[in-house]
């Protein structure tokens, strides 16, 4: 059976199912994507949250075939409700690294299809940070002054990282991603117009239960072992893993929602 978090005395009213439903309603109301897109996004949003648990952090790679298609509007939308977000395009190679090592924020970088065609160190430096940060030792190595002389220091590269881009990220980072492939919306379908203000009015909320939860739940995810569909390969498998168990511990109908979501997304015929 699966063990809920006890109430937190300061916030009896935490209640991860409500969070998470609340979460999609808001994403939903920005971009236009799939039930089980929306359901991978919000449980990502919750692992920002409880990243101290996880030995391992999955990276959204939100993509598409064209322009316009809610890949910043989607950006623009998690940067309210995640934990530390960083929302940032392109940075040089040493503000990149030593940003992640110092704040461990929630990376949300935009147009990274430029970043890896443009400057050469920086792509080698973020194809890097990509590859070493998907597990909790991952390290970077940079070369720093000491002094009149120069030595490579080592930066912590593990945090939340959101990618989005025209076109596939390298294979590497691919196979640490969960995929959400967007497209532009069609006449039916209708999101509301991101203004700051207002979603930071709507969003704040959400941001501030997914803390409160976090900061009681993170025990009961370091002990979860959830059982993986056997639709996903062993890598799929290990993305995955994080966002499972944080649906095992909502409960009701998460367990089902994400093993859906993760069989549609990242399923061999995924």
């Amino acid at each position: 059976s699966v063990r809920r978090p006890k109430p937190n005395p300061e916030h009896p009213e935490i209640d991860l199912v409500r969070i998470l439903d609340g979460c999609v309603e808001y994403i939903r109301k920005y971009v236009s994507m799939s039930e089980e897109q929306s359901d991978a996004s919000a449980l990502w949003v919750a692992h920002t949250h409880a990243i101290d648990a996880a030995e391992a952090t999955p990276y959204l790679s939100i993509r598409s075939a064209e322009k316009q298609s809610g890949k910043t509007r989607l950006l623009e939308s998690l940067e309210v409700i995640v934990a530390r977000p960083w929302l940032t395009g392109r940075v040089t190679s040493a503000v990149l690294v030593r940003k992640v090592d110092q704040d461990s924020p929630t990376l949300l970088l935009d147009e990274s299809d430029s970043a890896f065609r443009g400057e050469k160190e920086y792509a080698e430096t973020l194809r890097g940070l990509l590859n070493a940060g998907y597990k909790r030792n991952g390290k970077a190595s940079l070369c720093v002054r000491v002094g009149k002389d120069f030595a490579v220091k080592l930066f912590s590269v593990f945090c939340p990282k959101a990618i989005a881009g025209i076109g596939e990220l390298p294979d590497a980072v691919s196979d640490r991603s969960i995929p959400i492939i967007l497209r532009r919306k069609s006449a039916s379908e209708h999101v509301i117009r991101f203004r700051s203000r207002d979603a930071v009015k709507a969003g704040l909320p959400i941001r501030e239960d997914m803390q409160s939860w976090a900061d009681v739940a993170g025990p009961l995810l370091e002990h979860s072992r959830p059982t993986i569909p056997t639709e996903l390969g062993d890598r799929a498998a290990d993305v995955w893993e994080p966002l499972l168990a944080i649906a095992d511990l909502a409960g009701e109908a998460w367990p089902d929602r994400a093993r859906a979501a993760a069989v549609a997304l990242s399923g061999d015929g995924g």
